[in-house]
């Protein structure tokens, strides 16, 4: 059972013993996270929309797509449909579970669900007071090219469009083979 050693919203720094592979017995120390959602949000032009987006805690303006943390016992699909409401001002009608990530399992037990949101419609959202953003559509060339650029660098921005890029592949080679 691990012991809390800090916590701050829903975040905490937890230890307990871990068994490692050689059978010893360490404290381990992690941050325990909640757990949240990634949204690629395609818009019917083919457009992926992309958050201009501050993030104090590298002082900096980066793009991102879509994400938030879940609430207690919340629905990671609804979860999803909420933060692309608040964070964007759309809702979609065709979702696309893309399955998880881990961010940093090297210190945190993060997991975040990834979906793709199609059919997108306006509909009004509220953003969090803390956030700061601007909505972005780019292209799918043009997304690339941010990426080369290094003017994206968010890490799950860029892996989410990965695990959709590898998920239409693999749909594409199933339909040919």
């Amino acid at each position: 059972m691990p012991s809390t050693l800090f916590q701050w919203h829903v975040f905490q720094v937890q230890q307990q013993k871990h068994t490692l592979p050689d059978d010893r017995i360490v404290d381990w120390t992690h941050l325990h996270h909640p757990g949240a959602v990634v949204i690629l949000p395609l818009m019917p032009d083919g457009k992926i929309l992309l958050l201009k987006q501050y993030r104090p805690a590298i002082g900096k303006w980066i793009y991102e797509v879509p994400a938030g943390t879940l609430e207690p016992d919340e629905d990671i699909l609804q979860c999803a449909q909420r933060e692309l409401i608040e964070e964007t001002n759309h809702h979609a009608t065709d979702w696309t579970d893309l399955g998880t990530l881990l961010p940093a399992p090297g210190f945190c037990d993060e997991v975040q669900h990834c979906y793709l949101a199609r059919a997108l419609e306006q509909h009004a959202g509220q953003k969090d007071d803390d956030e700061f953003f601007e909505q972005v559509p780019v292209t799918e060339k043009h997304f690339v090219e941010l990426i080369a650029q290094g003017k994206i660098i968010d890490s799950k921005t860029i892996a989410i469009w990965a695990k959709w890029k590898a998920n239409k592949n693999l749909l594409l080679a199933e339909m040919t083979s």
